[in-house]
């Protein structure tokens, strides 16, 4: 389903956009999941991404993006790790002013858990295999974009990812990650 989201807004963005912008971003994502680690608290973690904005003539708006995503939970004696390949189809972006540097972002997102780690004192598991490796969900944002339209501007924001749908084998972890961005757009 993700892949032929994806594939309708590159088609439609080739063939359609008059507007074309890519972005650069840095974030700090803080995740929250619904399962296990009692007693361990969120963590600020990193995140580094990629995105493309497309515009039609009538001033519609959507985005694709990519990034890497880790962040931690951990207490006095344990710590948890996560680290995601994530894929994000935002078909509906709102510009909330005249100048369209204020925005609301709206859509789905894809990740996939290239790594988990566990550690309890000296002692480290990668439970990598054990938890489900794909998730899906809803995804939204806002932010700004402070600079003058046709240059280089710098993105301000904070995203929303709520992983409802998740796929292989283990256990089941359902999670929100919330993340704090800045970035670059060309």
């Amino acid at each position: 389903m993700t892949r032929l989201v994806l594939l309708f807004c590159l088609f439609s963005s080739v063939m359609f956009a008059q507007d074309r912008s890519a972005h650069i971003l840095l974030g700090s994502p803080i995740g929250t999941l619904g399962e296990g680690g009692e007693g361990l608290k969120a963590k600020p973690g990193f995140a580094i991404g990629l995105g493309y904005w497309f515009t039609n003539s009538k001033g519609n708006a959507w985005s694709l993006g990519a990034a890497f995503v880790s962040f931690k939970r951990k207490n006095e004696t344990e710590k948890e790790t996560f680290e995601y390949l994530t894929l994000r189809v935002m078909p509906f972006v709102w510009q909330l002013d005249k100048k369209k540097q204020w925005y609301f972002e709206g859509g789905i997102f894809g990740n996939y858990l290239l790594h988990q780690e566990f550690q309890v004192g000296g002692s480290v598991v990668n439970s990598t295999k054990l938890i489900q490796r794909t998730y899906l969900g809803p995804s939204c944002g806002f932010g700004v974009r402070l600079g003058d339209e046709g240059r280089s501007r710098i993105l301000l924001g904070i995203r929303d990812e709520f992983g409802l749908l998740g796929f292989g084998k283990g256990s089941t972890l359902k999670f929100n990650t919330i993340t704090l961005f800045a970035g670059l757009e060309i």
